[in-house]
Parts: structure tokens; sequence; C-alpha cells
């Protein structure tokens, strides 16, 4: 089991590094520009299906939820438990929180800040250059099992 964990933990970093390290647009090509607009809408929806499909199962089985996001983001049960309560922010906006630390190398309540700040997901994701497609890749694929 600890191996499994560690081994889903290093492919997520990996994940989050290289999307972290992408950029999404350069100013030298207009295109892409475009293609980024289209890319943030795509982000946005994505990133709101995780929100409620892990809302939806937190409803179902809180425990295994709460492990399953444990897994993903390193953060106690305790530790989320207390932000959800603190924050207001339902469990799937706390695995987005921190998955966006993660990838920016940020502290939660900074991101946290931003988000009930009036900041949608999105745009904190693309303000700090990172994708969460690896990390919520992931997270789909343990839901499954």
């Amino acid at each position: 089991m600890f191996l499994l964990v560690a081994m889903l933990l290093s492919a997520l970093a990996s994940s989050i590094a290289v999307e972290r390290d992408k950029s999404f647009e350069t100013s030298s090509d207009r295109r892409k520009t475009k293609s980024s607009s289209a890319a943030g809408a795509d982000d946005s929806k994505a990133i709101a299906k995780v929100i409620r499909d892990i809302n939806a199962a937190v409803q179902e089985d809180k425990r295994r939820m709460l492990s399953i996001i444990v897994i993903n983001t390193n953060v106690a049960a305790t530790t989320l438990e207390q932000q959800k309560t603190r924050t207001g922010l339902s469990f799937g906006d706390l695995y987005v929180a921190h998955s966006l630390a993660l990838a920016t190398r940020k502290k939660f309540d900074t991101i946290a800040a931003l988000k009930t700040g009036g900041q949608s997901w999105a745009q904190i994701a693309r303000a700090h250059k990172v994708s969460l497609k690896g990390s919520t890749e992931l997270l789909r694929e343990m839901m499954k099992n």
C-alpha cells in the first residue's frame, strides 16, 4: 500500500512540475493567445467538474474521499476539516486549492485568499502559469477504484 501511495504521489508531483513549466502563451504567437482563451474555458469546466465529482463522492463516502484527497495533497484529514470550517470552501475546492499551492509553490492560505477575493480557480492557475490537468486525471483514476 505504501509503495502504491508513494508511486501515485511521485507521478502527481512530476505531472504538476511538467505542467507548471509549460507556458500558456508567448508574445510572439498571437494564434496561441486565442487557443489559450479556449483552453482557459476548458480548464474552468474541467476544474468545476472535478469539484462537483469530489463533493458528490464526499456525500457518498466521506472517509474514503478524504483518504484520496490526503494521498493526493499530502495534507492531513484533520487539517482539511479545519480548513473547510475556517474558509467555507468545499472539499472539492480544498483539493483544487492544495493542488494549486503545490504547483505554484505558494502557501494554501495565499491561494485560498485569491479564491475568496473573487478569482476563479482557472484564473488563479493561468496567473501562475500552471495547469491542474495531471492532478485531476490522477484523482479521477483513483476515484474509479
